[in-house]
């Protein structure tokens, strides 16, 4: 039986969103969202809303998409927020903003660790067997013991109960009203990677930008194993689609954004060198060769410095037919 209360007929029913990405929370909105089980999918907020067929290219089309510190980003309604990356970003794309998971008159929702936790393995991992969910929650206790605290847990939920949903008898998962914020993050990621969105010369990239440029790490502090997988998982992703963004913006000669998500994949990964010859790919583009020299050598140093090893040869080699 599903666990949600449904109100009366045309009463507003809020609207729950789940942010994982830079600590838990769970917010309610309180307005302006009429939309149930049975009327949203999860279809609503999957990779179309970054396609054309969502915003048109009128609406960020190549000639406004500009970087966010020079007002590009700001959000349909004017509003915007400083990350702690000193950029700014649509408010709705941040996840360092509670707000950021609902425009207004969102309500933080209390969520005891033990719950949290099931809220943060049915997001992450999908719907699952009580019995599973049980034993991956407290893989130490007996059968029986895990249950009972799977139990007590869920019972402990209360409002934010309406996170859930057994409507397949013995089976969890999240309702489909909860949105999380790692299906923004995946489906932009997956968005940008599969070239779809860049193939045209007036295509909506900004939301996708701003996701990627405001992703945080997943869960931090928590240590479970399942955790720590997705965590890499997400990590990779975004540093991968973060790449392709900064390539596939210098290819259409917007070369700010295309800096700013470069430097941002340096950022979540010092070491990595294929973030380094973005950033060069980048000056080079501009033909600022000094910015160009200058990136490589603070890298070459770096690495030195923590590995004891040089960058590879086709970084060297890319850096030497430019100077040529």
């Amino acid at each position: 039986m599903d666990s949600i209360s449904y109100r009366a007929a045309g009463e507003e029913r809020p609207t729950l969103r789940l942010r994982l990405l830079g600590g838990f929370l769970l917010t309610r909105e309180s307005g302006g969202s009429r939309c149930g089980d049975e009327e949203c999918g999860a279809e609503e907020h999957g990779a179309e809303e970054y396609g054309a067929e969502e915003h048109g290219a009128e609406e960020y089309g190549a000639e406004d998409f500009g970087s966010p510190s020079s007002g590009g980003a700001a959000s349909a309604d004017g509003s915007a927020h400083a990350c702690p990356d000193g950029l700014v970003h649509s408010s709705l794309a941040c996840p360092d903003d509670p707000s950021a998971l609902g425009a207004r008159g969102s309500e933080p929702l209390e969520v005891p660790a033990s719950g949290q936790q099931v809220l943060a393995r049915l997001a992450l991992c999908g719907a699952a067997t009580r019995s599973a969910l049980a034993g991956t929650l407290w893989p130490d206790a007996t059968e029986a013991r895990a249950r009972a605290s799977l139990r007590t847990a869920v019972w402990r939920l209360n409002g934010a109960g309406r996170a859930l949903t057994d409507a397949r008898e013995g089976v969890l998962s999240l309702s489909r009203r909860v949105r999380v914020d790692i299906q923004d993050l995946t489906a932009a990621a997956h968005h940008v990677l599969s070239g779809n969105a860049l193939s045209a010369t007036r295509e909506p990239m900004r939301a996708a930008y701003q996701v990627l440029l405001c992703g945080r790490e997943l869960l931090p502090g928590w240590q479970q194993d399942w955790v720590a997988f997705e965590r890499e998982r997400l990590h990779q992703l975004r540093l991968h689609a973060l790449e392709a963004l900064s390539a596939r913006l210098v290819a259409r000669r917007q070369y700010a954004p295309a800096l700013e998500a470069a430097l941002e994949s340096i950022r979540a990964d010092p070491l990595r060198e294929s973030a380094h010859r973005a950033v060069v790919s980048v000056h080079l583009a501009e033909h600022n060769l000094t910015e160009a020299v200058r990136q490589y050598e603070t890298f070459r140093e770096l690495l030195l410095r923590e590995l004891g090893v040089e960058p590879s040869g086709q970084f060297a080699t890319m850096l030497r037919h430019a100077l040529v």
